[in-house]
Order: structure tokens, then sequence, then C-alpha cells
């Protein structure tokens, strides 16, 4: 099957980007000749440059929808990127089209320029919450027209989690067959002593210390000034641990004042974007992501697939991940007495850590793999397929 992979363009280090690398080389693995389509903006040089031992890739000039003033907005009346984006699926002549979107209202002039290219199309969005809801300037009137051009599109959606799934039916009055659920698949690491010994020697670890950390980008969805307050809480109590931030983003200055004025700043330290994100992930003892909402996060699913303790928020597809006090530890948003308490007890609990972590790695290798991604996403491009050929 040909399948042509398009990305709504926004960047290559986030984690709805790197999906896609993961499922063209998963795909691949299954026979089918995958093609890409990015924009040619800088920000896509290094996904393009990942996915490209998988799959032909092709740049084009785009205008992604964080670029414009208005998002959606301008993305649904910008008529001109709409055709000529259907002329470019028509000349790569794929059987599915499949759509990357970060959230629904992303890349929408990709949608409909999928619509009526002679394929058979189906997107996926990570992230299923209303522009609304998510306190963007707006919201209503875009949620409006997301609505609108969802539902006239017709198309296939596969979301990452089961609640993403319920979101999207209620949202768009979508029939129940029209949103699959494929969970997200990763490449998983293998452990190593001598990575985890190399990785911890380059923090500046002390060998009994307990480090915890994080990885993402350096945004408030992330939770990352909270993760500051939950560190200097456990330091309060004499414990000794190192908290490592591996990402970046907007609001670095702002976290690395915050860690002076909590005066953790000499515990803390900002490993910022890594190409060796599994290496990095070795050498910690606790995963921690207080998210205040997401999607079906790689990151923790690298995480629990290096046999680490993880502890997150109780929130959206990471409370499908984790099985709360088997393979890792749920807590509520902003709670910062529980997620302390529970974060004092693994830091004290070696045992603990290592056993619910080997819990963590095996469902991970059962459930996330790239491969039983593939493998369901192909079985939904299989189902597009069969109902376009009988339209």
């Amino acid at each position: 099957m040909r399948v042509l992979l398009v990305s709504s363009s926004s960047g290559s280090t986030g984690g709805g980007e790197i999906y896609l690398r993961n499922l063209s080389a998963g795909l691949s693995q299954r026979g089918h000749r995958v093609q890409a389509l990015f924009s040619t903006s800088p920000v896509m040089d290094k996904l393009a440059g990942a996915v490209s031992p998988f799959t032909e890739v092709r740049r084009e000039q785009m205008v992604n929808t964080y670029e414009r003033r208005t998002r959606c907005l301008g993305a649904a009346l910008d008529l001109a990127q709409q055709r000529r984006f259907r002329k470019v699926f028509r000349e790569l002549t794929p059987d599915v089209v499949h759509i990357n979107q970060q959230v629904a209202e992303d890349g929408l002039d990709l949608v409909l320029a999928a619509r009526g290219c002679g394929a058979a199309a189906v997107s996926t969005i990570h992230i299923t919450r209303s522009a609304a809801k998510l306190g963007a300037r707006f919201g209503k009137l875009r949620d409006l027209v997301t609505t609108a051009i969802l539902r006239q599109a017709n198309m296939a959606h596969i979301t990452v989690a089961e609640c993403g799934r319920q979101d999207l039916i209620h949202r768009f009055d979508l029939d129940s067959q029209q949103v699959r659920v494929v969970p997200n698949g990763v490449l998983l690491a293998e452990p190593s002593r001598e990575t985890r010994e190399r990785t911890r020697s380059r923090w500046g670890t002390r060998p009994r210390q307990v480090v915890i950390g994080s990885v993402g980008r350096l945004e408030a969805q992330k939770g990352p000034i909270f993760a500051l307050q939950l560190i200097a809480a456990l330091r309060k109590k004499g414990l000794d641990i190192r908290y490592v931030w591996i990402g970046d983003g907007a609001l670095r200055t702002g976290f690395n004042e915050t860690a002076r004025q909590l005066d953790i700043a000499e515990a803390v330290h900002v490993d910022g974007w890594r190409d060796d994100v599994p290496d990095c992930l070795l050498g910690l003892d606790i995963f921690l992501m207080p998210s205040q909402f997401e999607g079906m996060p790689l990151a923790l699913l690298e995480a629990m697939g290096v046999g680490l303790c993880c502890c997150a928020t109780n929130v959206d597809g990471i409370a499908e991940a984790i099985e709360h006090r088997r393979s890792g530890f749920l807590c509520a948003p902003g709670d910062l007495d529980a997620w302390s308490a529970q974060l004092e007890l693994l830091v004290s609990d070696q045992d603990t850590r290592e056993a619910v972590g080997r819990q963590a790695r095996d469902h991970t290798r059962m459930r996330f793999g790239i491969e039983t991604m593939a493998a369901e996403t192909s079985e939904v491009y299989q189902d597009v397929l069969r109902a376009h050929r009988g339209n």
C-alpha cells in the first residue's frame, strides 16, 4: 500500500511529530511504501532527516496553523494553499493520505486539500480538547470552524487514547465507527549500565543520589513550575535528589529563575533538546510527568519502556498508559501534598521503584511497541480504503 504521511509541520521535537518518525518506521517494516510530506521550514529539517531511512521525503512551502495569527480561521480561508496541496496529493498518487494533527483545529487546510484528491483519507488527532477548553483566544469561534470543517470532510480519525475517541465523537457528533483508537508506539532502548553511568556523570550526579527527571517542552502545559515546587518540597525534607529537565522552550528563563527563588538551583539541571533521549532516560531513577493535559505522551511510554518508575498526572491518555500502583503512579493535577508524599516514598524505596519499573517495561513492550502501532494503523488504512473504493 502507498501511504502518504502529511505533517502539519509545526516542528521536529514535539511528541506529535515524533509519532510520524515511529509510524513511518513501523509501516515500512510491514512492507508499505511510505512517503512523507513536510514543510520546507528549517524547523522540519531534523524530523525530515529522521524519517528519511524509512520514507521518500518531499518538502513543500507551507504556512502551518501556528504561524497564522488567526490559527484555523486563516487555514480554512487559505484556498490557494488548499488547491496547491490537493495537486501535490494527486501527483504523489497514494492509496491513503494520513494527516497528522496536533489538535483538531491543526492543519484544517490539509484536511480540506485531502478531500477530493482521489485517495482515501484519515487523520490522527493527538490532543482532543477544544480550543475553548484550552483557554485559546477566540476559542469558541475556532471550535465552530473546526466542527464545520471536520463534519464536512467526513473522514476517519485516529486518536491515541479511548478518552480522546469519546471526546471527538461527542464534540463533532461523529459515528462511533468513524473514530478509532491506536495508542502511540515507541522505539524501546535496552538498559545499559555503562550508558547510565556516563549520563549521570555528565549531569554531575553523586553515586547514591536519586535522580528525578522529565522530558518535554518547557511550556505551561507540561507543568515545569509545579515540578520545581515539588522538588523544593522534597529537598526541604532532607532527601538527596537531583532534578533534570530534558527539553527546552519558552519557559526556560522563568524555570531557571524559579529554581533560584526556591533555593534549589544547584539541584536542578536543564539538559536541553537531546538526540539521545533514551540514553538520558537510563540515567534517571524516577520519571516525573506533571502535565496539565496530554494525548498519549511518547516520553512517558519511552520512560516506561526502559523500566523507569513513573509518577504522572491522572489525566487523558496518561491514565490509560499507567495502571496505578502496578506499572506507575497517578496523582491528581496540582495536588502538591499528594505528589510530595508519593515521591517521598519512592525516593526512599529502591525495591518498589525497581519492581514497578519492571512491570512498566513489560507492559510497554507488549502494548506500545511501534510494531503494534503500525499493525493497528494498517487495519485502519484497509478499512478506509475499502470504504473509499465502495463509494
